[in-house]
């Protein structure tokens, strides 16, 4: 019998923003709270093992080998050409994988697009690891933690075909988000910034991955928006949107919690 995750431990270690991801041991079990916790906050729970194999919960309980990004099943699936549809016996240094089933060249523009999301995780995952908390409150460092996991999200989103779930970051959805970047100085305290070397370190580490992430939203508008002004993923591109506008609004966090100033909510006023 693994340990058991309480609500109380969940509520300590995590900002438990929805349709985020968390990462637990494989053997860890949930307590009857912190599994509806989880479920009303449709937080993808992924169980790790000790060699870093990923896997899921099934309905039983028993854990089931998944792929890392996209949840599916781990067990390896025939590929095709996308162009003739015929399988593939030797998959090439030129082609790559668009899904499970289907091989194009290294240069299709989805790919592409993959490439710049791959980045901007690296951007988060390397902010998460140099993120100072004796200069930065940990509940910044689990907004990034949001942010990381959305990013993770869109990926998914871009590979599997599915819906990209809604970005949150702490207790902000995404119309929350988009108020506190629009107007700030109401709502935090402090008016917009141009990035400047007196904010200090992760300020400057945040605009770098604020503008990675433009970058993703920018490529994803040339590729799904058509000469007609039709989106094919407006998912994707809105939720890019609002991360960026999540990684603005840490910055101003940031850049207070510097001053010593003290940190709003993000939630809104009741």
């Amino acid at each position: 019998m693994g340990n058991f995750i309480t609500e109380d431990w969940l509520r300590s270690r995590y900002s438990l923003a929805r349709h985020t991801e968390i990462h637990l041991p494989r053997d860890a079990r949930l307590t009857p709270s912190a599994e509806e916790l989880l479920k009303s906050r449709a937080i993808v729970v992924r169980y790790l093992d000790p060699q870093g194999s990923v896997f899921d919960a099934g309905a039983d309980g028993e854990r089931r080998a998944v792929h890392a990004l996209t949840g599916d099943s781990a067990q390896r699936q025939e590929c095709r050409c996308l162009l003739c549809r015929q399988p593939v016996a030797r998959k090439t240094e030129a082609l790559t994988h668009l899904d499970a089933n289907t091989l194009v060249p290294k240069n299709h523009p989805r790919i592409a697009l993959r490439g710049k999301l791959d980045s901007a995780i690296a951007q988060a995952v390397w902010l998460q690891a140099e993120w100072d908390e004796r200069q930065a409150p940990a509940a910044l460092a689990r907004c990034l933690a949001d942010i990381r996991s959305a990013l993770g999200n869109a990926l998914r989103a871009e590979v599997s075909g599915e819906p990209m779930p809604p970005i949150a970051m702490g207790e902000a959805n995404e119309a929350r988000l988009h108020a506190l970047s629009h107007r700030p100085l109401a709502l935090l305290g402090h008016d917009h910034i141009v990035p400047a070397v007196e904010h200090g370190a992760e300020v400057a580490r945040l605009n770098l991955l604020r503008a990675a992430i433009r970058e993703c939203e920018t490529m994803a508008a040339g590729l799904y928006l058509d000469a007609d002004f039709q989106l094919s993923r407006p998912d994707i591109l809105q939720g890019l949107n609002r991360l960026s506008s999540a990684v603005y609004v840490l910055m101003l966090l940031a850049l207070l919690a510097k001053r010593g100033q003290p940190l709003p909510g993000l939630g809104e006023t009741r």
